[in-house]
């Protein structure tokens, strides 16, 4: 059975002077910057310029965390840098090299990711899976699978080795979410099927290392509003029943972070709705029930009802 579980605050250091660099050269926000020891505690976010990404970025600086901003805007990254402190990183995390590359500066820069937050997604936009051009379709899948696997892949193998590190992965209530047969939804169907594949993809990554001391969850931020959800979500912009405060992923992710949840790795937890806080508390009750995971639901049969021929 899993330890008791114990939070871990951020482990301060002293600072030292390093230049920012941004895919090998100056993101030019300062000639010179301060940034922790390797000592620090080190956390690398994906689609760190906006939305979900910056806030996050912005909490765990505050934590003291040493953070990689990812993104594929340097200017936006400077911006980040600058008001946050944190080291910023240009890639475009569907490209295998480029990922490779960018993950082996943090690691040699930064030291072994503790925490690594795969939040860089699209949506696709709206329409019919006719509707959307085969490249749109599949660029959502490179981006929100593709990417989340090389990201989780580049930091799993060193997190692995020093037997410690976590891993989220940042999903969606569309993974899981009834789609009817009149299905009018503005989620199409390259993005409810890529978050659902990121939920499969966390419980099978979770099995493979928890034997290693590397944890991996999945989470649903909720409906929070981004630039990513106002076009998708105009007509309830000003529904304030709509929509979940960002401030309920940031939490989430952090007590993540802090290991509250770690007897549960591989499970997937909805930061508007489940109270998972009382879920740490009850992880035996999760993991005997089997909840928090994708799985198939069957009407019992008794297996007497023969199948004929239609007349």
């Amino acid at each position: 059975m899993p330890a008791a579980l114990t939070a871990q605050a951020p482990r301060l250091g002293c600072a030292i002077n390093r230049h920012w660099l941004v895919s090998g050269t100056s993101v030019g926000v300062a000639a010179m910057r301060t940034l922790p020891q390797v000592t620090k505690r080190v956390a690398v976010v994906t689609g760190a310029s906006r939305g979900i990404g910056r806030a996050l970025t912005e909490r765990l600086r505050a934590a003291g965390m040493t953070v990689a901003a990812i993104g594929r805007s340097g200017t936006d990254l400077n911006d980040v840098a600058v008001q946050t402190g944190a080291v910023p990183f240009v890639l475009d995390v569907a490209d295998p090299g480029a990922v490779e590359e960018v993950f082996g500066r943090i690691e040699g820069e930064l030291g072994v990711p503790d925490l690594l937050v795969n939040n860089a997604g699209v949506s696709g936009g709206s329409g019919g899976t006719w509707e959307l051009s085969q490249q749109d379709w599949w660029q959502v899948l490179e981006i929100n699978v593709r990417g989340t696997y090389l990201c989780t892949r580049a930091v799993l193998a060193p997190m692995m080795a020093r037997g410690s590190g976590r891993i989220i992965n940042i999903s969606s209530g569309a993974a899981t979410s009834p789609v009817g047969l009149d299905n009018d939804s503005v989620m199409n169907s390259a993005y409810m099927a890529s978050k659902a594949a990121v939920n499969r993809f966390t419980e099978a990554v979770a099995g493979e290392c928890f034997s290693s001391g590397v944890r991996v969850f999945s989470l649903s931020p909720g409906k929070v509003k981004t630039d990513m959800t106002a076009g998708l979500f105009a007509d309830q912009w000003d529904d304030a029943d709509t929509w979940t405060s960002v401030e309920k992923a940031l939490d989430l992710i952090t007590d993540l972070d802090a290991g509250l949840l770690d007897a549960l790795s591989g499970r997937y937890f909805r930061a508007a709705i489940d109270d998972w806080r009382e879920l740490s508390v009850r992880w035996d009750e999760v993991i005997s029930g089997d909840t928090n995971v994708l799985r198939l639901s069957q009407l019992p049969t008794s297996g007497s009802v023969e199948i004929g021929r239609p007349p």
